[in-house]
């Protein structure tokens, strides 16, 4: 049988790994990032629901409930803990800032094969898999990075991306005069 103190800690390394991204395995397109609002919201919420449990045991007149109450507020503590002690922000806004580069890269690329296009039939492309084909000239695609929509029309192309291990979209469109700027 399992005495407290094993499970404490099985119960603090399962939030641990629950909280961190990536901890067990990398794939080959990086470690998946949580959004910052993510951890911005564990913070808020563990420490609401702290206090709450602290003020909770406060106000309980029987011993045993109150110890139980008040040793229960301690693991939102621990998860406000690690999420402003542990949690290397400024690494995780590095890597958001290269993922974003790699799809803003494969859109510089789908850009190049939209002008190469429209230079030989006068209208930009709607398949994506003649998309792929046209972008061989270029770096291509990054497997990496998946191509959420492409619009177009005669005059007109826009495009999003996202890097699989990113939290953010990247637009890119053909709206100010050339289809290599990026809206």
């Amino acid at each position: 049988m399992l005495n407290n103190k094993t499970l404490n800690v099985l119960l603090i390394l399962c939030i641990g790994f629950w909280m961190h991204p990536g901890v067990l395995s990398a794939g080959e397109c990086g470690v998946a990032v949580k959004p910052l609002s993510f951890y911005d919201n564990i913070s808020l919420y563990s420490l609401i629901a702290g206090f709450g449990l602290l003020f909770a045991g406060i106000l309980i007149d029987k011993k045993l409930v109150k110890n139980i109450v008040i040793g229960l507020a301690f693991i939102p503590f621990i998860a406000w803990g690690y999420v402003h002690f542990m949690i290397d922000f400024s690494q995780i806004k590095k890597n958001v800032f290269a993922y974003n580069a790699l799809a803003e890269g494969t859109l510089a690329n789908i850009a190049e094969a939209q002008d190469r296009y429209k230079s030989e039939q006068g209208v930009f492309i709607k398949d994506l898999q003649k998309l792929y084909s046209h972008t061989a000239g270029s770096h291509g695609i990054n497997p990496c990075v998946r191509i959420l929509k492409i619009n177009a029309d005669f005059k007109h192309w826009v495009a999003e991306a996202k890097h699989v291990s990113s939290p953010d979209t990247i637009r890119w469109e053909s709206d100010s005069g050339s289809s290599l700027k990026k809206g």
